[in-house]
């Protein structure tokens, strides 16, 4: 989501204002993929200041386990079923879920893990994408 923020500026003023207003947090696996879109160094350091300034959800030991139960959850679906989620995905749900806040996403990962837990996700996507 935040990858498209910043090419459909107009479609995200009320996301944008959630964020200025300390409404929005993240978490570490998030911070680690937006970094992950940096084109040279002082691209990297300037979205670590900006996106420095977001609310963190801790990821401990309770939030490890409870991603290792949602991957067990998905395993006892049939075979190779855990194999439809990424790592990260987990942990991001498991620390939204501990935090008490959706997961804002356009990754069907995500609703793969809430018809296992029912963890609060929401698909947000800009008008006018197709496929995302």
């Amino acid at each position: 989501m935040w990858v498209w923020a910043k090419r459909a500026p107009g479609e995200l003023m009320d996301f944008r204002q959630q964020v200025a207003e300390g409404r929005v947090l993240t978490c570490m696996p998030v911070l680690m993929e937006l970094l992950y879109s940096a084109r040279n160094p002082d691209d990297f350091h300037r979205m670590r200041r900006d996106y420095g300034t977001l609310t963190i959800c801790p990821i401990g030991p309770p939030q490890w386990d409870r991603a290792l139960e949602i991957y067990g959850l998905l395993a006892d679906q049939g075979p190779l079923h855990q194999r439809q989620v990424g790592h990260a995905d987990l942990l991001i749900s498991a620390a939204a879920e501990a935090a008490g806040v959706p997961v804002l996403h356009y990754d069907g990962d995500f609703d793969l893990i809430t018809e296992a837990t029912g963890i609060d996700t929401r698909w947000v996507r800009p008008r006018g994408t197709l496929g995302e």
